[in-house]
């Protein structure tokens, strides 16, 4: 089994390579799952071993007449099979499952560490919130780090910690090794940066929220940690496969006689490895690729810290493609404006008909608003009309009296 790898296109075409069963076959030696087997399957092979010895030197009476033949009907076994199938299934299938939701969560946190960087970077501008954006970036590419050392039992001269040293000062690696839970301490004081800096409040709150999604992150990795699949499924999965296994040659001497060996030994080195890849990415932990994971946020932090500036005068450049409008230009927009406002009421009618159509009006309430905005427009060119007629006689009458 793999550890602490992460596939590129190179990995999956080796992966998929029609001589990968080669290729594993020669590296059973060095396969630790393998040599985790080796007490349940040498145990298991010794007593096919003695039961077909016994039973051959019966047979051939070359033992005292009163030793007999160690053999049982294979029947009971395969009224066994089954259940011992779906238990070993089950176990696999419950491992794997937590073994997919770490591996989901880790995913989480690459995405929620690339947003915050993002949003930091963008919205934190104010010149006298510099040291509290770099404290930031320092404090957000040292979680994961410490995240990993929370669900691990790397040491304190570990390569982990090695990393750690390299991004944060001293004075501030000083301060977190004195906590308890570090992953929460570091998120506590990125919380605190965020507080502390002049940006808006709703910016402050999206930020927030990916904090908040950091602090799930952290009790889900701790729950899959502190707690296994229940301890009595464990047992009863090891205890069945260990005597099933004790049992086996005394079924398989009348079919098998000296392929008992074998056979017990197959069958004891298969079923034994599929119970122990189980119990083995029931923690997964120590299986994920870590190491890449951390590596690989903080490269992305660096990136987004590097191109800050490029992206900056990117945006600028597009921005000035597009100039903001003259005042000639404002003008023109009102005389359109105006000349649109002295239109054909019964256009402007239909267009509100349309309107009203779309909101989901009914067409009595078109029809009503229709007359009305015509009435209105109707009443106020009568007024209009009569005040100038009011403003030529005036002006006769001015003449006259001259």
């Amino acid at each position: 089994m793999h550890r602490n790898t992460v596939y590129g296109h190179d990995e999956w075409r080796r992966h998929k390579s029609s001589w990968r069963h080669a290729r594993h076959v020669i590296s059973i030696a060095a396969s630790g799952v393998i040599a985790a087997l080796g007490p349940p399957v040498l145990l298991s092979t010794i007593t096919a071993v003695f039961v077909t010895v016994i039973n051959h030197g019966v047979q051939h009476m070359l033992v005292a007449s009163w030793v007999p033949y160690l053999k049982v009907s294979p029947i009971p076994f395969t009224f066994i099979s089954p259940v011992l199938a779906f238990l070993l299934v089950f176990r696999t299938n419950s491992s794997y499952q937590r073994f997919d939701e770490a591996r989901k969560v880790w995913g989480s946190n690459v995405n929620r560490c690339r947003d915050l960087a993002r949003q930091a970077l963008s919205w934190i501008k104010n010149p006298e919130d510099a040291a509290r954006l770099e404290c930031l970036l320092r404090f957000l590419k040292a979680y994961p780090y410490y995240l990993k050392l929370h669900l691990t039992q790397e040491g304190p001269s570990s390569s982990t910690t090695s990393e750690i040293k390299d991004i944060l000062k001293d004075e501030e690696f000083h301060k977190v090794s004195l906590v308890q839970n570090q992953p929460i301490y570091v998120l506590q004081v990125i919380s605190e940066i965020i507080s502390q800096c002049h940006i808006p409040n709703w910016e402050k709150i999206c930020m927030d929220a990916n904090l908040t999604q950091f602090h799930d992150n952290v009790g889900a990795c701790e729950r899959i940690f502190k707690t296994p699949i229940p301890i009595a499924y464990t047992r009863m999965t090891s205890r069945m496969l260990i005597m099933w296994h004790l049992a086996l040659p005394y079924g398989l001497w009348n079919d098998c006689r000296w392929l008992t060996i074998p056979a017990t030994f197959m069958s004891s080195a298969a079923l034994f490895y599929i119970e122990q890849v189980g119990v083995v990415i029931e923690e997964p932990f120590c299986i994920l690729a870590l190491d890449s994971i951390c590596g690989g946020i903080r490269s992305a932090i660096d990136m987004f810290r590097a191109t800050r500036e490029d992206v900056f005068l990117l945006t600028e450049s597009i921005r000035s493609e597009h100039p903001k409008k003259t005042d000639t230009t404002k003008n023109l927009e009102q005389i359109i404006e105006m000349e649109s406002m002295d239109s054909d009421p019964l256009e402007e009618t239909s267009k509100e008909d349309e309107v009203m159509l779309g909101l989901g009006r009914s067409k009595s309430y078109k029809s009503y608003s229709g007359r009305k905005f015509f009435d209105k427009s109707r009443s106020h060119s009568h007024s209009t009309t009569s005040l100038y007629g009011d403003l030529n006689v005036g002006f006769s009458k001015l003449k006259s009296v001259s």
